[in-house]
């Protein structure tokens, strides 16, 4: 055992106690404080993934899978199925318009400590996100949200332990008690991805600005997009399926015959739906705008919502998630059009 007046193990030459002694002792006592809301948050955790197993909930299950996941890989996928889980839970918005976290709420809160209500409203605004360490401390990490341009302390160090100032990571906090724990996704990325994916977010939060108040909501509506990048990330054979879809996409677009007088959600339907629903799409679209003037907003998300309505007026047997993945939106998304157009 390390005594006070031995030799540093850092390898400073000092003796223990003048020199990191200080730091470990603050280190061990920042892991319990972490070790304890951990325990308190998997508790939970469990119980709600418990409820959410229910045959009730089993074809809300198929969407959010159908959501998640790029490849119709089961292999594959197979090494996202943590991360799947989580989303599941926290992050799925179901037909009821809730998530799972609310569901449980609502079915559990007569048997709920403060604890575990704490921690559920935390959930409730947590979302994945980009991340950079500001500043390290004895028993913190100073954090800042990318996207959102905010800071917070985290006391999991240990988990943080290899990262310096200045890393960049993709990473879920939830406050638990009185301290910021990381949860599920830390995964440290280069500086040039950092840029990549703040750029490409901020760039699609700018198309959506009429839908979502603020970057916060936008992600907690969107948070699948964060874990494709994970996907991609963590596995080479999705970045290449994905490249080879852009090609085909493009390949077809170049393929599609477009007149001077379409405007670009025309363009995207010509692009994706089934030519026996084209002219009806067409159709609606040009009504649709005839009644409302300028319509605000990116066309992928109008042009998903065109084709999903007019297929189920078709009476077609169709969900959100399949025509969201089409056009590369959320489910979300393109339920709050969808909503637009039933409104007429």
């Amino acid at each position: 055992m390390l005594g006070r007046n031995d030799l540093c193990p850092c390898g400073s030459g000092k003796k223990y106690k003048k020199c990191c002694l200080n730091k470990d002792m603050a280190s061990e006592r920042s892991s319990r404080k972490v070790g304890l809301s951990q325990k308190q948050y998997y508790e939970l955790y469990s119980k709600i993934s418990e409820f959410s197993r229910d045959e009730k909930f089993k074809a809300e299950y198929d969407k959010a899978r159908e959501t998640f996941f790029i490849m119709e890989d089961e292999e594959i996928n197979s090494k996202f199925e943590r991360f799947f889980n989580t989303y599941f839970i926290q992050d799925h918005i179901m037909e009821n318009k809730k998530v799972m976290t609310v569901e449980f709420f609502e079915a559990n809160r007569d048997n709920l400590d403060m604890v575990e209500r704490d921690i559920l409203r935390s959930l409730f605004e947590s979302y994945v996100s980009v991340y950079e360490v500001k500043e390290i401390q004895d028993e913190k990490i100073l954090l800042k949200d990318c996207l959102n341009d905010v800071e917070l302390y985290t006391e999991d160090i240990n988990l943080l332990k290899d990262f310096k100032v200045g890393s960049p990571m993709i990473a879920r906090v939830v406050k638990v008690g009185d301290i910021n724990i990381l949860i599920d996704i830390t995964i440290s990325i280069s500086e040039a991805i950092k840029d990549t994916i703040v750029n490409d977010i901020k760039a699609l939060f700018a198309q959506y600005e009429d839908i979502y108040k603020d970057m916060k909501t936008f992600l907690i509506h969107h948070t699948h997009i964060l874990y494709k990048y994970i996907q991609q990330l963590l596995e080479p054979s999705i970045a290449e399926y994905l490249k080879n879809q852009r090609a085909e996409k493009a390949s077809k677009a170049e393929a599609v015959e477009v007149c001077e007088s379409d405007d670009k959600v025309i363009t995207m339907l010509k692009q994706n739906i089934e030519e026996d629903l084209l002219q009806s799409g067409i159709d609606f679209w040009n009504g649709y705008k005839a009644a409302n003037g300028e319509v605000k907003g990116a066309e992928n998300g109008w042009a998903a919502g065109v084709e999903y309505y007019v297929k189920k007026e078709a009476g077609q047997s169709i969900t959100q998630a399949q025509i969201a993945k089409k056009y590369e939106i959320s489910p979300s998304t393109l339920g709050k059009r969808y909503k637009d157009f039933k409104a007429e």
